[in-house]
């Protein structure tokens, strides 16, 4: 499956998406590394990209950064996973 966006595309939107909610965190200049494309992932309907931010380390988190999942066909953040698992949505 190919996909409709490209790295530099998702790293604007997710960069976007930071911005407008205000999230710390940084996105990897290595892109190839920071941002991977999937077929399928969770109960998403169609591809997805999904985005490392990565961010200071804090007592309460057991990781040092968060993914952001980006709808490959509606090219926006679907939602956020947290260094616990936990999804979050701010623009819901």
């Amino acid at each position: 499956m190919d996909p409709r966006l490209t790295l530099d595309i998702v790293r604007s939107i997710a960069k976007a998406y930071k911005r407008k909610y205000k999230l710390s965190g940084d996105i990897s200049d290595h892109l190839e590394r920071s941002i991977q494309f999937y077929g399928e992932f969770d109960n998403m309907n169609g591809p997805v990209w999904l985005v490392r931010v990565s961010v200071a380390p804090d007592d309460f988190f057991a990781e040092n950064e968060f993914t952001m999942v980006i709808s490959d066909t509606e090219a926006a953040v679907k939602y956020m996973i947290d260094p616990n698992g936990h999804v979050h949505s701010p623009h819901l």
